[in-house]
């Protein structure tokens, strides 16, 4: 999506070109508009009438008239001046291409009743379904606008009066837009015109997320239980599955799908799958204990590990650190993950070593956990990390230090102001000022010697000096 400042720049180009009879520019121009979505035209619209255009409501008429290319009329429909645009609807009236088909749509909501009101007399004779897929994604979107309430409706009405309402929604189902071809699903099942036999079909190559999630609930309500184990607890969404193991029964379940979804990438289908398993008469945590230390591959093993974990079953930490030096990188992650406020100050080595790890995700973890017991290691542990030759481990450190908090933070992000990557000394320009507590002796010594040194004008120096109770960090 553009700009405000883009738009505006995109359409005085084109109205030069408008004015100027520029072909290449007019076709880019109407390919431009072509490929809108309607929330973007109506955007483009508004800021069409910021004097972007330039020449006079004259000139514009004249090439109104006199212009071949239908995509003049429609830059013309969005001049600020009223005259301009009437002009431009009657002009689009002859024109049948998608740009005029939108271009009018958008003028339903016109603010002069003129206007408008040819716009819509337009709009209702232009009734083939080709039509409708490029006017109702348009009317749809200025729905809400008062002067465009009935706009939809009407288009709507003399639509299913043509072609039956089966057909119109068929066909809207099939829009690129997203809008319009959610609400024209959603329509569909309230008025039953979509068979739970092509609800199956859609589901598996349904990309967008509403329009799956309508298509799962036609499933869950209307299939049967041996349907929706099929269909549903092998969906590739988890609501799917969710939904699946909501809706049936612990004696309608398999209990091979069941103790696959014990082990599910979700949080909420293992919490269901869980519920299930027990009401079958099993024990969840036994079911994850022998997956987690079974010979399976390692990402359904870290999965079986955070189920353990859900059971709130006691894992023991030797286990845990043999998780996180496996060289298995799900293991590792799973490892870090359950080792967070459980770590020592013998640990700290071992986590320094992730930290620095090439998996950004392992580093994530093994510093959260640093940063969960601040009082297990000492900025002085960092000292080998702030002084590695790659800015992005010299980073970790810096967010290591910053999450000390307090005078730490300042302290931290002054010492990366000094930092030879240019990027990354940037980050230490963003600070807030503990305002209700004074830095140690220590702390203060170390404000002292970097306000010598850091590159920043004199005011700041004095702010931070002047907080942290240095008399003159000059």
């Amino acid at each position: 999506m553009l700009s405000p400042s883009q738009i505006r720049d995109r359409l005085r180009d084109s109205a030069a070109a408008a004015l100027d009879g520029d072909e290449t520019v007019l076709d880019q121009t109407a390919s431009w508009l072509a490929s809108l979505t309607a929330r973007e035209l109506v955007r483009v619209d508004h800021y069409a009438r910021q004097d972007c255009y330039e020449g006079t409501s004259r000139m514009w008429a004249q090439a109104v008239v006199a212009s071949p290319f239908p995509v003049v009329a429609v830059l013309a429909s969005m001049h600020r001046d009223g005259y301009v645009r009437e002009l431009a609807v009657g002009s689009l009236a002859t024109s049948l291409d998608v740009v005029s088909d939108r271009a009018l749509a958008v003028r339903v909501t016109d603010h002069v009743g003129v206007i408008r009101e040819k716009a819509m007399r337009e709009v209702l004779r232009r009734l083939t379904l080709d039509h409708a897929e490029h006017v109702m994604p348009v009317l749809l979107r200025i729905e809400q606008r008062s002067r465009a309430a009935i706009a939809l409706a009407l288009y709507l009405d003399a639509l299913v009066s043509e072609y039956g309402e089966a057909q119109v929604w068929g066909r809207l189902r099939r829009s690129a837009d997203r809008d319009l071809q959610r609400v024209a699903f959603q329509r569909s099942i309230d008025s039953g015109l979509l068979e739970l036999t092509d609800a199956i079909e859609l589901l598996p190559r349904e990309k967008d997320q509403v329009v799956r999630r309508q298509l799962i609930r036609v499933i869950a309500d209307s299939a049967s239980a041996d349907v929706i184990a099929k269909v549903l607890l092998g969906g590739r969404s988890a609501e799917s599955r969710a939904l699946g193991l909501v809706k049936l029964t612990a004696a309608e379940l398999d209990v091979a799908d069941v103790q696959r979804l014990l082990i599910d990438r979700s949080v909420l289908v293992r919490l269901w799958a869980r519920r299930r398993w027990q009401e079958m008469g099993h024990d969840a945590a036994s079911a994850y204990a022998a997956v987690a230390r079974s010979a399976a591959m390692p990402i359904v093993r870290a999965r079986a590990y955070i189920g353990l974990a859900e059971t709130e079953t006691a894992i023991e930490r030797e286990e845990i650190l043999g998780l996180v030096q496996s060289t298995e990188l799900p293991l590792r992650k799973v490892g870090l993950s359950l080792l967070r406020g459980r770590a020592t100050a013998q640990d700290v080595p071992l986590l320094l070593g992730l930290v620095a790890d090439d998996q950004s995700r392992v580093a994530r973890l093994a510093s959260e956990v640093l940063v969960g017991g601040p009082r297990l290691w000492s900025v002085a542990d960092l000292a080998p990390l702030k002084a590695a030759h790659d800015p992005e481990r010299r980073r970790r450190a810096w967010w290591l230090h910053r999450h000390r908090g307090g005078w730490d933070a300042v302290i931290a992000d002054l010492e990366l102001l000094h930092d030879s990557d240019p990027e990354l000394a940037a980050l230490g320009r963003h600070r807030e000022l503990p305002m209700y507590f004074q830095p140690t002796g220590t702390q203060r010594q170390r404000i002292m010697d970097l306000l010598a040194t850091v590159p920043l004008d004199q005011h700041q120096r004095r702010r931070i000096g002047w907080v942290a109770g240095i008399p003159d960090p000059s």
